[in-house]
């Protein structure tokens, strides 16, 4: 290399670790005889105003410890960020990480280890959720402890359309194969034959990815084989099957003729739900609070997710939500690990985040049932947070995975692949990704006296 490009490369280099060192903020002084822990948080809005009252709820009743929350945007110069912090040895105490994410960011070396913390404050894995504590799993080690569980996902519908169409008696489908139906039912066009109101859109489920996952679990579908390391989106014929039912909406409906209605589609008070456009929708916790800021006179019901009829009861529900880590380097992990205790492994806690948020806590401990009885839409969603099984697959490919089963839905539906075409090329690529990332982390271990397994 030059010297010209190795001067160039020094000072790029000094000024995005300038650019850090403002982020983790290391001039600013804690409270006198208060230890500084550094949180990075992903929102900002209401969200984050939240979480700063609950930061200062901490503060007041935690003599020795201070936290200071730092606003991070989550986009994809978030994990390079991280990274060049820890590098530099400027890491955040702790920080959230996406749920999906913990796996790979501890495959990175970029997570401390939690065991031997939790230990020592009597946690263990089954305070949690089975797939809240699931995703915190990286090779027998426990990496990150989960702050809100996101049960996905409740089927919205239109009790106002359902009453139009005459349906509302029958109340929701229970089956796909009733969904299929009432989506003819409750599905419009103009007089020039364009759709006005369509009854469902089964690939709308919060992108291709999770809507994959979401039918592909459905159909009683497995994306991937822990025991052994490989991914089965391809193996298992259930997959398949689950995306020519996706695809079997495009081929009555037209994808093109679908995607143009969708394109007048917006959020927030836009929202195609709000506005009748579509009678039934994947819908999402947050939605409830959505709907009561910008419809509160909606007329509109909430329930588990129709499944296959030969399935006999619904197997599609899974947990997201975010987790919080200790970055590697961070400069008080005791500290650190107190304040995430507090946050997501107590109850009292776990209650006012479900009361001022609508969201729910991994920590089982945080029990609901009184806060919900009220709220029949609610309830559901605690239904599902109790009984789901799923989450998505655990392993530090995972958000490669879902730009490989993206494209792969993509492809189905546009009828240039096949389902199976599709989904065998999505199953390929992505265990080429693993087994590099695997074979990464097993030869970084060598130094450490582990062996691949």
């Amino acid at each position: 290399m030059s010297s010209f490009r190795s001067i160039l490369l020094f000072l790029v280099l000094v000024g995005a670790l300038a650019g850090l060192y403002s982020l983790t903020g290391a001039p600013v002084q804690p409270p006198a005889g208060k230890v500084l822990i550094t949180l990075w948080q992903p929102w900002p809005g209401n969200l984050g105003a939240e979480l700063r009252r609950l930061v200062g709820l901490f503060n007041a009743a935690h003599p020795r410890i201070h936290v200071r929350t730092l606003y991070v945007p989550y986009t994809p110069a978030a994990d390079p960020k991280l990274f060049l912090s820890i590098s530099a040895g400027l890491p955040p105490d702790c920080s959230f990480v996406g749920g999906p994410r913990v796996c790979e960011w501890a495959a990175r070396g970029a997570l401390e280890p939690l065991d031997g913390l939790m230990r020592a404050h009597g946690i263990k894995n089954e305070d949690f959720w089975e797939p809240c504590w699931r995703q915190n799993q990286f090779e027998g080690g426990v990496f990150g402890l989960t702050y809100c569980a996101d049960p996905n996902l409740a089927l919205l519908w239109n009790r106002e359309i359902f009453r139009e169409a005459g349906l509302l008696e029958g109340g929701p489908p229970k089956t796909l194969e009733d969904l299929d139906r009432m989506s003819r039912q409750l599905t419009k066009r103009d007089e020039r034959g364009r759709i006005s109101r369509i009854g469902f859109i089964p690939w709308s489920v919060f992108g291709y990815a999770n809507s994959i996952f979401t039918w592909g679990w459905a159909f009683g579908g497995e994306f991937y084989d822990p025991a052994t390391g490989r991914i089965t989106c391809s193996d298992d014929p259930r997959i398949a099957k689950a995306l020519r039912w996706m695809k079997s909406y495009a081929d009555e409906y037209g994808f093109e003729n679908i995607n143009s209605f969708a394109e007048g589609f917006g959020d927030e008070k836009d929202n195609p739900f709000i506005r009748g456009k579509i009678a039934m929708a994947a819908g999402h916790i947050s939605n409830l609070r959505l709907f009561a800021k910008y419809a509160p006179g909606l007329d509109y019901g909430v329930a588990q997710l129709p499944y296959p009829e030969h399935m006999a009861s619904d197997h599609s529900a899974w947990m997201g939500g975010w987790c919080m880590g200790i970055p590697r380097g961070s400069r008080h992990p005791e500290e650190a690990f107190e304040f995430m205790q507090w946050l997501c492994a107590s109850a009292e806690v776990g209650r006012a985040m479900v009361a001022t948020t609508g969201q729910f806590t991994g920590y089982r401990a945080t029990s609901a049932a009184d806060l919900v009885k009220d709220d029949p839409r609610l309830a559901c969603f605690y239904d599902i947070l109790q009984h789901t099984r799923h989450q998505r697959p655990v392993m530090p490919a995972q958000g490669f995975y879902m730009g490989a089963l993206d494209q792969a839905v993509s492809e189905a539906l546009n009828g240039l692949k096949t389902p199976e075409e599709a989904l065998k090329e999505a199953q390929e690529w992505t265990q080429k990704e693993l087994d590099r990332v695997m074979a990464q982390y097993w030869e970084r271990m060598k130094g450490k006296g582990r062996k691949a397994r």
